[in-house]
């Protein structure tokens, strides 16, 4: 894992910590859904295109697991998010 990724995995640890204590969620994967579907609550009050959004940021993950070097990143990869037989974004 490269500097940069060990950087954006503790920064989302300290996120995730306050979240799951917030919730009062002991679990790390429960904690991790609970969060991404109160990001898209949120994102629907502000009228946010979540899917959208999430897909974006699985990109970004996608294409920082890819790299080495932090100062280039390849194009993130299409994402496409599938709900009940719909993907998402079209």
């Amino acid at each position: 894992m490269s500097r940069a990724n060990r950087q954006r995995a503790q920064r989302a640890k300290a996120v995730l910590d306050h979240f799951a204590a917030l919730a009062d969620c002991h679990d790390t994967p429960d904690a991790v859904v609970d969060l991404i579907a109160n990001l898209g609550h949120l994102c629907d009050r502000r009228k946010l295109d979540f899917l959208h959004l999430a897909s974006l940021g699985v990109g970004h993950w996608r294409a920082e697991q890819r790299v080495r070097d932090a100062w280039f990143l390849p194009l993130s990869p299409a994402v496409t998010i599938t709900i009940d037989n719909e993907s998402l974004p079209q």
